[in-house]
C-alpha cells in the first residue's frame, strides 16, 4: 500500500483553512483529507506497516499533544507551483516529533526526503502553475496571521483516491 504519517487537521481549523483558498488555485481537498506530513513512506507491504506501528507505539508512548500554528496559504513551496499550502511554523515540538518519527524510520531503511523537512498542510491542487499574484490573493484577512490547534494523534494514512487511517497513536497528556 501507498502510505504516510501525519498529523490530523481537526475540522474547526481544516474550515478555516479551506475558506482561505482563493479562487483560481486549484481544486480544495476534503475537509477529512487536511493533515501535515511527517513523513512520505511510499509503497509498503502491510507486514512491514505493522512493523513500523509498533516501534511507534513504543516511541510515542511519551510524546505530549502539540500545538500547531499554520500561517496563511500560498502557492508551495514556492511561487510557481501547482499546490496551495499553508506553512506550519516548525516549532520545536514540532521537530521533536518529526525527529522521533525518523529514528525508526531510518532504522527500517527509509530515507528522508533530501529536500528536507517543509512542514505544511496541502489545501488545493492546481492544475496550472500559482503565481506569485495569487499568492498576494491568498486570505489572510479571513483567519488573521495565522490557525492554531493542538494536534492529540499520530497517524499512519494509506494513499488511495483519498487518504484513509489505517492506524492511529494517541499523544497523552501529563496528569
Amino acid at each position: 500500500m501507498r502510505c504516510f504519517i501525519g498529523l490530523p487537521v481537526p475540522e474547526e481549523a481544516g474550515r478555516a483553512l479551506l475558506r482561505g483558498v482563493p479562487e483560481g488555485a486549484g481544486r480544495q481537498l476534503p475537509l477529512t483529507d487536511l493533515h501535515l506530513t511527517l513523513a512520505f513512506l511510499g509503497e509498503r507491504e502491510l507486514s512491514w506497516t505493522q512493523v513500523l506501528c509498533r516501534h511507534l507505539e513504543s516511541i510515542l508512548a511519551e510524546v505530549q499533544p502539540l500545538s500547531l500554528k499554520l500561517a496563511h496559504g500560498g502557492p508551495f513551496p514556492s511561487s510557481g507551483s501547482r499546490l496551495w499550502a499553508a506553512r506550519a511554523l516548525p516549532s520545536p515540538a514540532l521537530m521533536a516529533l518529526y525527529e522521533r518519527i525518523w529514528r525508526p524510520l531510518e532504522d527500517l531503511g527509509v530515507e528522508r526526503d533530501q529536500r528536507g523537512f517543509q512542514p505544511h498542510v496541502t489545501l488545493a491542487r492546481g492544475h496550472h502553475r500559482l503565481t506569485t499574484k495569487r499568492a498576494n490573493e491568498s486570505a489572510e484577512s479571513l483567519y488573521g496571521d495565522h490557525i492554531e490547534f493542538d494536534v492529540y494523534e499520530v497517524v499512519l494514512y494509506e494513499s488511495r483516491q483519498g487518504y484513509r487511517a489505517r492506524w492511529r497513536q494517541s499523544l497523552k497528556s501529563r496528569l
